[in-house]
């Protein structure tokens, strides 16, 4: 959770344990002021009939009843505006009571999709590391079997050398053996 967040949940948490220390005062305020400003406004006490002299009239200046009446208007108004703005709290309330918990649930996902993506990434090296293994190995295999297949030829050459010389000196001994045959021969004169 970011520092800044963590500060405003302390405040809001400080807040509200301070309006609940203080809630039984602010509940009985708020009903005296419910019952006052629902009540019925007092109308203005008339003028006395029984004096013949009609008064002169003079600038009007506001009665006591007059800022009793505008008192209570004002306290009305209030209160409509603190019910309303009431309702939006609550509102905001549960809005961020919602988004704490989403807040929460995608800080869990994400520390969940970080650890799968760290041993994906671990794998991954793995793998790679494998497969740079099993490459050098294919690569020597290769590398032995060009030169198996260099050593065969040149015996397969070595092996036909070795059969015409053997030919040859098979023949060359052959004719050695048929002239000492044949001077054999000659000799004990059996022709």
């Amino acid at each position: 959770m970011t520092d800044w967040l963590e500060q405003y949940s302390a405040a809001l948490d400080v807040r509200d344990a301070r309006e609940k220390a203080h809630k039984p005062y602010i509940d009985a305020y708020t009903k005296l002021a419910d019952r006052t400003a629902s009540l019925p406004t007092a109308s203005p006490i008339p003028p006395s009939t029984a004096s013949p002299k009609p008064t002169p009239a003079k600038p009007s200046t506001p009665t006591p009843t007059d800022d009793l009446t505008t008192l209570r208007t004002d306290l009305a108004t209030t209160q409509r505006a603190r019910m309303h703005l009431q309702s939006r709290l609550q509102t905001l309330q549960t809005t961020h009571s919602t988004l704490l918990t989403t807040h929460t649930t995608t800080l869990t996902t994400l520390s969940t999709l970080q650890k799968q993506l760290q041993t994906l990434e671990r794998r991954l090296k793995d793998k790679e590391a494998e497969i740079k293994g099993k490459a050098s190995l294919v690569e020597n295999a290769q590398d032995e079997m060009v030169a198996l297949q260099l050593q065969l030829n040149m015996a397969e050459q070595k092996r036909e050398e070795v059969e015409r010389e053997n030919e040859m000196l098979v023949e060359r001994w052959m004719r050695r053996v048929g002239e000492e045959a044949e001077r054999v021969n000659r000799d004990s004169r059996w022709e």
